[in-house]
C-alpha cells in the first residue's frame, strides 16, 4: 500500500490482530443482519462470494437462516487446515434444514457435481481470497489484476464456473450501519452474451476485487490475508513495478538470525 507511511505499519498490525480475534457465534448473531436487497439477488442459482473481512463465518450462517440452499467449493488444503472450526460451522448450519455440501476444488467430478447442484435451485458459496489462500502449486493459472496500485494474480475459478453455467456471480460485503454490521449486495456480474472466456475472466475477477479494494483502502485491517499472501502466489510476478530496484523502499531486518535487506515494495528478502 504505497500511501501509507511505514511507521504506520505497526498501528495497522495492531489493529488487524484485534479484530481477527475469535467471537463467540451467539454475540456475533446479534449484532448482524443481511439486507433484504441481497435476498432478492438470488433469483437463480448463483456464486455467492464474501471475502475474510473479520467474523466471515457468522454469514454463511445466516444465509442459512434466510432460507438459503447452498454448497461450498473451497481447496481441500484449506478443509484440512480448518477442519475443526468448518466441522463446527456444517453442524450449526444443519440446524437451519440444509448441510451445505463442501467442494474441492481438485475434484475431477467437480463441475458434474456443481452442474447437479444447480439443477437441483442450489446456489455456491465461495470465499474468493480462501481459494488463494492455499499454497501455490505448479497447477495454478493465475490471472493479473489492478489492486491497490499493483497487480494481484488469481486463480480463475469463480469466473470460470459463472461463465461455464452462466451463473451470476453475486459479490456481498459488510457494511456498518449504526451499529448494526449489515451484509449487503455490491455487484452481480455475469458474462454478456457472446463475450469471450478470457476477457469475462479478468472482467469477473477485477470487478469482484474491486469491491474488496473499496472496503480496505482506508481500513487495511479490516481484511485478513496480509498475514500469508506473499506465500499463496498472488505476489509472486512484480512485473510491473517500476521501483523494483528502489533504494528507498529498503530497509535492514533481522531474519532467520542474519542481517537481511526487506523490499518493501515487492515484499522479497535478499541478502545484504
Amino acid at each position: 500500500m504505497p500511501k501509507l507511511g511505514w511507521q504506520e505499519h505497526k498501528t495497522v498490525y495492531i489493529n488487524w490482530k484485534d479484530h481477527h480475534q475469535k467471537k463467540p457465534l451467539a454475540e456475533l448473531l446479534n449484532r448482524r443482519e443481511v439486507d433484504a436487497q441481497v435476498l432478492e439477488s438470488f433469483q437463480e442459482p448463483s456464486v455467492i462470494t464474501l471475502f475474510h473481512l473479520g467474523d466471515h463465518l457468522v454469514w454463511p450462517v445466516m444465509l442459512a437462516q434466510k432460507d438459503l440452499h447452498f454448497n461450498v467449493v473451497l481447496d481441500r488444503a484449506v478443509y484440512l487446515e480448518a477442519k475443526g472450526l468448518l466441522d463446527q460451522l456444517l453442524i450449526k448450519l444443519a440446524a437451519y434444514g440444509h448441510t451445505p455440501e463442501l467442494l474441492f476444488s481438485d475434484d475431477r467430478a467437480l463441475l458434474l457435481k456443481i452442474r447437479s447442484r444447480i439443477a437441483d435451485g442450489q446456489h455456491l458459496l465461495c470465499f474468493a481470497d480462501g481459494a488463494s489462500g492455499s499454497g501455490a502449486i505448479i497447477k495454478d493459472e493465475r490471472l493479473p489484476i489492478r489492486f491497490l496500485d499493483g497487480t494481484l494474480w488469481l486463480k480463475k475459478g469463480i469466473p470460470f464456473i459463472s461463465h461455464l453455467f452462466r451463473m451470476p456471480v453475486i459479490s456481498l460485503i459488510p457494511n456498518k450501519i449504526g451499529s448494526i454490521e449489515q451484509l449487503q449486495l455490491y455487484k452481480t456480474i455475469l458474462p454478456a452474451e457472446h463475450e469471450d472466456r478470457e476477457r469475462y475472466l479478468l472482467r469477473c475477477l477485477q470487478q469482484l476485487y474491486g469491491s474488496l479494494e473499496k472496503k480496505i483502502k482506508n481500513h487495511p485491517y479490516l481484511w485478513e490475508c496480509w498475514a500469508y499472501m506473499h506465500q499463496n502466489g498472488m505476489l509472486d510476478k512484480p512485473i510491473d513495478n517500476q521501483n523494483i530496484n528502489c533504494k528507498v523502499a529498503t530497509i535492514p531486518v533481522l531474519w532467520q538470525d542474519k542481517m537481511v535487506v526487506f523490499d518493501r515494495l515487492n515484499y522479497t528478502v535478499g541478502m545484504e
